[in-house]
């Protein structure tokens, strides 16, 4: 788990290094248990016209710790556009984090889900419904703005 949190801080700061990186922040609620809900923060790096790569991290507000990390790919070769609102379909891991005192589990999972965007010219508005496949599944929403 450690190797996999260094690696994610190392993929941050590469991301962070070029213009073609965006950052955004905002809420997560898990639809199969709505009173589960948490904090995102989100880098977002466009690599050319029809592939981008996100990871995010939530963190669920409970009586436990709880949190996800989240490595997606973005395809724009599919891009729906309603006006302004660009929809673009997405797939990646998720990596889902349970601990209660000093015990804890981790299960790997696969993402699948949409995003939708509308520029705002200084920030840009997201949202995506995405389902989580495998013995972590929940549906979830996330909202939030780009800057």
């Amino acid at each position: 788990m450690k190797h996999l949190l260094l690696t994610t801080v190392l993929l941050f700061f590469f991301f962070a290094s070029s213009a073609q990186t965006k950052f955004g922040a905002g809420g997560v609620l898990n639809l199969d248990n709505l009173n589960s809900i948490g904090v995102t923060g989100k880098v977002h790096h466009t690599f050319d016209d029809d592939f981008a790569g996100q990871g995010s991290f939530v963190y669920y507000f409970e009586d436990i710790t709880l949190y996800a990390i989240d490595l997606d790919v973005h395809y724009s070769g599919f891009d729906i556009a309603l006006g302004d609102f660009a929809i673009r379909p997405f797939g990646g891991l998720n990596i889902f984090r349970i601990s209660v005192g000093g015990f804890g589990d981790t299960d790997i999972n696969l993402n699948l889900g949409v995003s939708g965007t509308k520029d705002l010219g200084s920030v840009e508005l997201f949202i995506e419904p995405k389902i989580i496949i495998g013995s972590g599944s929940a549906l979830n929403i996330a909202g939030g703005v780009y800057f």
